[in-house]
Formats: structure tokens, sequence, C-alpha cells
């Protein structure tokens, strides 16, 4: 099964970092352009990009795993 993992990441500085498999995807993201980024050129849009962002908010960091999950499903931890 092909590894597909998608880790956000707040910085100290208030930016973002986006990593796919462990490959730097996008880097100092500011907060305003954080939704944008992940929506339209990631596709984590909706009730999706809530998630995330409510974990980042709590945890500073964010991992999805949709290595087995369904499209309808993320693994966030």
């Amino acid at each position: 099964m092909k590894k597909n993992i998608w880790e956000f990441l707040r910085k100290t500085d208030g930016t973002y970092s986006i990593t796919h498999n462990g490959e730097l995807q996008s880097d100092s993201i500011p907060e305003k352009w954080f939704a944008e980024q992940i929506c339209v050129r990631y596709g984590f849009c909706g009730r999706e990009y809530h998630e995330i962002r409510d974990h980042l908010n709590q945890f500073d960091k964010c991992t999805v795993d949709l290595s087995s999950s369904s499209p309808s499903h993320l693994s966030i931890s």
C-alpha cells in the first residue's frame, strides 16, 4: 500500500509548513493564505480543513494519514 501522509506544522513565527510523505511541499505560508493553500492546492476543504485547523489550534502540528482510508475519512493525529 502506498504511503499518503500529510503533515501540517504551525511554526513559532506564526507561518505554516506542509510536508507530504516527508517531502516539504510549502514553507512559511502566512496565516492569511493557509486556508487557500490547503484547499485549492492540496484539496483539504470544508470539514477536512476545519478538522486540520482545530488540531493545529490545539497542538501546532497535525498529521493526516490517507494511506488506507476512504476519501471521506481522515485519520488525524
